[in-house]
Formats: structure tokens, C-alpha cells, sequence
């Protein structure tokens, strides 16, 4: 095989690995992906049946390219079979969606408000940042010194009709999550290919974006969806909140707390929660030093290392 063959052979396998990658970022959070894999599997395909039927090349050492090459093949062989056992596992429960009806919902109602909506992408992605700092400080309270400031938790428990508004908050928290990841999916020109629910390995909503127009969209717009949908749940806890409060109805608390706990579960800044999303995305827009990016990437795991220590601490 002539060496501009395997030049050639290269470029397509380096193509194909960035494919893999982005689809097991769509796979890891719980979108599915099924309808991505098939240009993979056909491509994969056309590169085995030409390494199979390559002839030892008369350049000197493309033997042993070719040999680098075939090898590489394997390992993403062996990568797209991790990926399809990842389809059939999230296949294996209860999948309701909408290929057309929900999609075509979002197309209509961010076409009509298009500048509307690029304020509400830009203030929930504000309140997403804020709640996993919140989160962060939260978590490190109460195991530092057993109670969260400012927040007192009713002393004889909690009635039956407060604890259904809680799950209907929750419910509620899992609909607007969806709903923000949509809106600035179609707002920004990004087809939705399918939207919905599932009961599996993977138990929630999940939206399913066009990989190849959600990979070409610009950066920031990967942190505005990542961070719209934990946001929104933290803008809507604050206005339920405060219109329970000042009008003292416990149900609309309850509500805002049910749907708070649904973004707070989802802004931890680990993937493939949103909050590990933001995070990453945030430091590569602006931490443009390779070490000092990476620092940052790690520096993370280093709270919960610290909440480790309060926690064995606190049980001391």
C-alpha cells in the first residue's frame, strides 16, 4: 500500500475518533444514540474490507504503518461495540418520544420570539453557573458544621399534601430542565431529532440533538444549553419560593424546593451531570493555558476530597 493510501487511511480513522468521542458525550448524557452509530458502523466497515485486501507497500516502512493503522481500526472497533451495548442497555426500558410533535413545538415558539428567548438562554445560563457554586458552598456547610445557614427544615416533619408537591416539584424540575436544553437547541438553528421520556438504566427526560449542527455551533452556545436547563430549575425555585413565602403557601414551597432538588442533583461538576458540562465548557471558553486548564479540570475533584475529610470528620 502506497504510503499517500495510508495518509489518506490516517485522516479517515482521525475523523472517525472525534465522531466516537462526540457521540459518547451525546451517550453519556443519556440522549440517545442509535441513529448516530450507523455512518460510524458503515464507515469502520469500508476501512476493514481495505485493510484486508492492502498489499504490502515497496515503501520502506509502510508495513509497519500499515500495521499502526490496523491496529487502530481494532481499538475503535472494540469502542463502537462499548457504544452499541451502550444503545441496547438505554433501549432495554420504557422509551416514550417525539420525533415531530415536540420538536416542531420548539421551532414554532422560538421562531415567533427569537430575541426573548436569547434573554432567557442567557439569564437561566447566569442562574445555572450560580447553582453549582450554590451547591458547592451548600454541601460544604452542612458537613463542615451540620446545618445549612439561612434554611431551617420544619421541626415535626412534613404533612402528606407538602410531600406530593414536593415530587410534583420534582416532576415539574425534570419538564423545565428539558424544556431550557430545547429551547436553545432550536433558538440556535440546531435540529432536535427526538425528545422524550425514558424508564431503563437511565430514568428521566432526554432530548436528542443533530450531532453534526450541535458540534459546528459556537462554543458558548455548548454552555448556554448545558447550563440553561440547571438554571432554569434554580430561576423557577426562586420565583415559587418567593411567591410562597410572601404569600405564606407551603405547596408553593414545597413545589419550588421539589424542583430546586431536581437542578441540585444535576449541578454537580462532574460528568455527565450538566454541572460537570458547565464546568468544562467554562474552562475551555477562558482558560486559554494548557496547564492552567488543566489544573482547573482537576482542581475540581479536590472538593470532593475535601468533603470526604469533613465527612469523616463530622463521623469522628
Amino acid at each position: 500500500m502506497r504510503r499517500t493510501e495510508l495518509t489518506a487511511l490516517n485522516k479517515r480513522l482521525d475523523k472517525l475518533e472525534k465522531n466516537l468521542a462526540r457521540i459518547q458525550a451525546f451517550q453519556e448524557k443519556g440522549c440517545p444514540v442509535g441513529s448516530m452509530l450507523h455512518d460510524i458502523y458503515a464507515e469502520l466497515n469500508h476501512i476493514g474490507e481495505g485493510l484486508k485486501n492492502a498489499k504490502p507497500g515497496l515503501d520502506g516502512g509502510s508495513d509497519q504503518e500499515l500495521g499502526v493503522i490496523t491496529l487502530r481500526h481494532q481499538e475503535m472497533l472494540a469502542r463502537f461495540e462499548t457504544l452499541t451495548n451502550g444503545v441496547q442497555t438505554q433501549s432495554s426500558g420504557m422509551v416514550i418520544a417525539s420525533k415531530s410533535a415536540i420538536p416542531d413545538f420548539f421551532i414554532r415558539i422560538t421562531g415567533r420570539y427569537r430575541q426573548i428567548w436569547k434573554y432567557f438562554e442567557r439569564i437561566t445560563a447566569i442562574f445555572g453557573v450560580g447553582i453549582i457554586g450554590f451547591t458547592l458552598i451548600m454541601i460544604t456547610c452542612f458537613l463542615a458544621f451540620g446545618s445549612i445557614p439561612y434554611i431551617r427544615f420544619p421541626a415535626g416533619g412534613t404533612s402528606l399534601v407538602n410531600t406530593l408537591a414536593f415530587v410534583l416539584g420534582v416532576i415539574l424540575g425534570m419538564l423545565v430542565h428539558e424544556f431550557a436544553h430545547g429551547i436553545v437547541l432550536a433558538n440556535n438553528g440546531i435540529k432536535i431529532r427526538q425528545m422524550g421520556l425514558m424508564a431503563g438504566s437511565i430514568v428521566g427526560g432526554f432530548i436528542e440533538a443533530d450531532e453534526v449542527t450541535f458540534f459546528q455551533a459556537d462554543p458558548r452556545i455548548h454552555l448556554r444549553f448545558n447550563a440553561a436547563s440547571i438554571g432554569t430549575n434554580a430561576l423557577l425555585a426562586v420565583i415559587l419560593g418567593l411567591i410562597g413565602l410572601l404569600g405564606s403557601f407551603d405547596l408553593l414551597i414545597f413545589l419550588a424546593l421539589g424542583n430546586l432538588f431536581f437542578g441540585f442533583i444535576n449541578s454537580f461538576p462532574i460528568k455527565p451531570l450538566d454541572g460537570g458540562w458547565v464546568y468544562e465548557d467554562i474552562v475551555n471558553l477562558y482558560l486559554p493555558n494548557k496547564k492552567i486548564k488543566a489544573f482547573f479540570l482537576s482542581a475540581r475533584f479536590g472538593v470532593f476530597i475535601l468533603w470526604i475529610a469533613l465527612f469523616t470528620y463530622s463521623c469522628l
